[in-house]
């Protein structure tokens, strides 16, 4: 999906919401066509399963720096939450839509056998990582990382 629509999904969504982000709506923000949308094989559901997926890859581009910075455990975490909070902020929107209430689509993965829908684990193994890695140069203790890493996403998320 290009740039522009990925834009077009976000705007509407900040401005109209999550349920207010229709395929029409999207079109127009976009400056095409519903028509357009439908040839190309676009709907609501897959125009913001993109625009997710594609905040996701923002979000692991953005954990690489974090994951081999050279200092300890504690220094990476700290790292790691700046690139969430500023990947949080460039996509306020987008994500308070997919966590919202009753049509939250966040950590639904593998839901009908799906491989795209989003799952935590893309989020949260960084941060069990760099727990594991705090644990090993004493920077950092945890009971139980996997566990802890995703009470740190959900916290530092919301």
């Amino acid at each position: 999906m290009d740039d522009d629509l990925l834009a077009a999904v976000e705007k509407t969504m900040e401005e109209r919401g999550f349920a207010g982000a229709t395929a029409e709506a999207i079109a127009e923000a976009a400056g095409v066509s519903r028509v357009t949308l439908y040839r190309r094989g676009l709907t609501r559901e897959s125009l913001i399963g993109m625009a997710a997926m594609s905040a996701a890859a923002e979000f692991r581009d953005a954990t690489l720096a974090p994951l081999t910075h050279v200092g300890s455990g504690r220094e990476r975490l700290e790292l790691l939450l700046e690139a969430l909070f500023d990947l949080a902020d460039r996509h306020l929107a987008l994500l308070a839509g997919l966590y919202d209430g009753p049509t939250a689509h966040f950590h639904l993965g593998g839901v009908g056998g799906d491989e795209s829908t989003l799952t935590g684990f893309e989020y949260t193994e960084p941060f069990a990582r760099v727990l594991r890695d705090g644990m090993v140069d004493g920077s950092l203790t945890c009971a139980d990382p996997d566990e802890d890493a995703e009470l740190i996403f959900n916290t530092a998320g919301g």
